[in-house]
C-alpha cells in the first residue's frame, strides 16, 4: 500500500489511535484494507490494539451512498470501541472523537 511506510512510522510510540473510516459504500474495501494494515503495523512494533486507547470515526456522513452506522460497525468495529459519526469538512464529530481518545490516553497514562 502506498501510504504504508508513513503509517508505520506514525505509529511508533503512539499513545492513542483514531481510525477514520470513509462512510461511502465504494470505500468499503479500502477501509477494510486500511484496518488490516493498522493491525499489521501495530504488530510489527509489538503493540496490541486492545491495549491502546482506540476510537473509530465514520467520516463523510454527509455524502450520498454511505453505509449505515450498523453496517460500518459490523464491518470495522467488532470490538465495539467508542465510535463517532463525522463530517470533517464542517468540523462535525471531530472534537467529540478527539475528546474520547484523549480521555482514554489520560486514563492510561495516569
Amino acid at each position: 500500500m502506498y501510504y504504508n511506510a508513513s503509517r508505520k512510522l506514525i505509529l511508533k510510540g503512539v499513545n492513542g489511535i483514531i481510525f477514520v473510516a470513509d462512510s461511502q459504500k465504494h470505500r468499503s474495501e479500502a477501509n477494510i484494507e486500511a484496518m488490516h494494515n493498522l493491525y499489521e503495523n501495530l504488530e510489527s512494533y509489538g503493540y496490541d490494539l486492545s491495549s491502546i486507547p482506540f476510537v473509530m470515526q465514520y467520516n463523510k456522513r454527509d455524502m450520498a451512498e454511505v453505509m449505515t452506522v450498523p453496517e460500518l460497525r459490523a464491518q470495522l468495529n467488532p470490538s465495539e470501541v467508542p465510535d463517532f459519526e463525522a463530517v470533517a469538512t464542517e468540523g462535525r464529530g471531530v472534537f467529540e472523537t478527539l475528546k474520547a481518545v484523549s480521555k482514554q490516553v489520560v486514563k492510561t497514562l495516569s
